[in-house]
């Protein structure tokens, strides 16, 4: 509406999913089902307070993918981890302890998110990221000490 005070950019919703996990294994298959509706060149934003299972949805995600769980952990202090099997490539990101990216940092992290032949795990992200990228949001929520609701919401 011309002249209209409500300026915006409607966001094109895909899809937007919503789970109850009574455990880390519930979480983990959870994370596997959604694994496999991911393509190559897709990120994947894991958002949470801290213990709230995004290293263990990471984990459901690189199991799919025939990575072993044991070899995924929260990359919290190398910042990327890489995971690699027969079937795909995986880069995981944890940027909790990255106050404010500055220009390098934002550099050498677009250099492997403009990957396309790999799926970028992104946890605590605090980068802008180009909307050309399909971006799927996973959010993590206490409800109990083992009970968690996990909502997917994916753009277009």
């Amino acid at each position: 509406m011309e002249g209209s005070i409500f300026n915006y950019t409607p966001l094109n919703y895909i899809n937007i999913m919503i789970f109850i996990s009574r455990s880390e294994e519930e979480t983990k298959d959870i994370a596997r089902n959604f694994a496999n509706n991911l393509s190559l060149g897709d990120v994947v934003i894991l958002t949470g307070d801290l213990g709230s299972g995004k290293t263990t949805f990471a984990k459901g995600i690189c199991s799919f993918f025939g990575i072993d769980e044991s070899e995924v952990s929260s990359p919290s202090f190398t910042i990327l981890n890489i995971y690699t099997s027969e079937k795909i490539k995986i880069y995981h990101f944890d940027f909790y302890r990255i106050e404010k990216p500055d220009y390098s940092d934002v550099d050498s992290f677009l250099e492997f998110l403009y990957d396309e032949k790999v799926i970028k795990i992104v946890e605590w992200n605090k980068l802008e990221l180009d909307p050309k990228f399909k971006v799927i949001s996973v959010e993590i929520r206490h409800v109990s000490d083992n009970v968690r609701e996990i909502e997917v919401l994916t753009l277009k």
